[in-house]
């Protein structure tokens, strides 16, 4: 637990373009809408893995190294949250 994890961003995805986050409640509202949704990797995040808390507030890096460099200046990971 010395470094905050880089881990893929992803988000449900409708066959529309329509997106919703992976950690709420599932985007469908019927059983015949479930099919019309997937879970897609859409760049990468940083993942505190002393509060589990995903995520930076701002949109996903582009790439593996990007989320890693941005990790590697946060520091130790914070009991509290991510930056702290």
């Amino acid at each position: 637990m010395n470094a905050y994890e880089v881990i893929p961003s992803k988000v449900w995805q409708r066959d529309d373009g329509a997106k919703a986050s992976i950690y709420g409640a599932v985007p469908w509202v019927s059983e015949a809408e479930k099919a019309r949704w997937a879970v897609v990797d859409q760049g990468w995040t940083v993942r505190n893995p002393r509060t589990g808390q995903v995520g930076t507030g701002r949109p996903p890096f582009p790439s593996y190294e990007a989320a890693a460099a941005f990790a590697a200046k946060l520091g130790r990971p914070s009991a509290i949250c991510i930056g702290d």
